[in-house]
């Protein structure tokens, strides 16, 4: 692709061809097929230390085509002692097309996976199919829960609440900018 070097890809789904139904280690080491893959977030921790901050951008495509973009400074993932907490510094409205900021209910939150699950509630049990993410209770944003290969309500499973509610997306990736 065109993309700049500096610019890195942590996460992306566009297909269904692998489940993001993982566990711990395969979450902090990475995993993929070069279509659907999650980097590892022992990667996303030297990329976004608090030396380097980063932006991270989500983009997400509808089943309609529709491209929504939404990008958060200061984006920081903590290191295997936090169990790779997750903040950032603002949602940048500015910079975004999507009605709210889905991501700020999991600001501060640690990651969890289905055999290390630090979640309360059964409505974010990453152990249902809804992959490792930094849940916090019922989620406004998860990509990596099931894939669905149409338009289909997923409750808390393949969504950003803020770009078609409940719904599942048609792709999504997180990218960290430099």
């Amino acid at each position: 692709t065109d993309e700049p070097k500096s610019l890195r890809i942590v996460q992306s789904r566009s297909n269904g061809s692998l489940s993001f139904q993982r566990t711990w280690s395969e979450y902090e080491e990475g995993f993929g097929d070069g279509i659907d893959f999650w980097l590892g977030l022992r990667t996303i921790n030297k990329l976004s230390n608090n030396l380097t901050p980063r932006t991270l951008r989500m983009e997400a495509v509808k089943w309609s085509g529709a491209l929504y973009i939404a990008e958060y400074s200061g984006f920081v993932v903590g290191d295997a002692s936090t169990n790779y907490l997750m903040d950032y510094g603002s949602y940048l409205a500015d910079r975004s097309n999507t009605s709210a900021d889905s991501l700020a209910h999991h600001k501060g939150r640690v990651f969890s996976t289905t055999d290390r699950d630090f979640t309360s509630m059964s409505c974010s049990n990453s152990s249902g199919g809804y992959g490792g993410w930094w849940f916090n209770g019922c989620s406004q944003c998860n990509p990596n829960g099931v894939y669905f290969s149409t338009r289909q309500a997923t409750p808390g499973k393949y969504f950003w609440a803020s770009v078609d509610g409940m719904y599942s997306l048609k792709s999504i990736r997180l990218v960290l900018l430099p």
